[in-house]
């Protein structure tokens, strides 16, 4: 018997709730990537990487807009407009790394669930 698979083609998101400082909630979302742009993010990803003299990656050359790359491509405010690269730097260190983390999740960037079958 031959192997089935099911995908579903309409992109996943998710509904955020944040509070501003000054008390107010408002719902924002996170899309998953299509295609061109996770290569698109992954190809500018791969542009920062530092490597050996084999080739081989060994670090990161910047960190600097390392989140809000990958942000400003899944991330529309409370009027489904895309939050710009500015306005998702200036969020709170936590929510930013809670966002970045649920988008990755989102869009199968995982790095770090790769590989693991135990």
């Amino acid at each position: 018997m031959s192997e089935v698979m099911r995908l579903p083609l309409t992109r996943a998101v998710v509904q955020v709730i944040v509070e501003t400082e000054d008390g107010q909630e408002r719902m924002w979302e996170l899309r998953e990537l299509d295609g061109k742009e996770r290569n698109s993010y992954l190809n500018k990803m791969a542009g920062r990487l530092r490597t050996d003299k084999g080739g081989k990656p060994v670090g990161m050359k910047s960190f600097d807009g390392f989140q809000s790359d990958l942000l400003t491509l899944c991330l529309r405010d409370e009027h489904g407009e895309p939050m710009t690269k500015q306005a998702i730097e200036d969020l709170p260190s936590k929510a930013q790394q809670a966002l970045f983390e649920k988008a990755q999740e989102l869009s199968g960037l995982n790095v770090e669930d790769e590989g693991k079958n135990d």
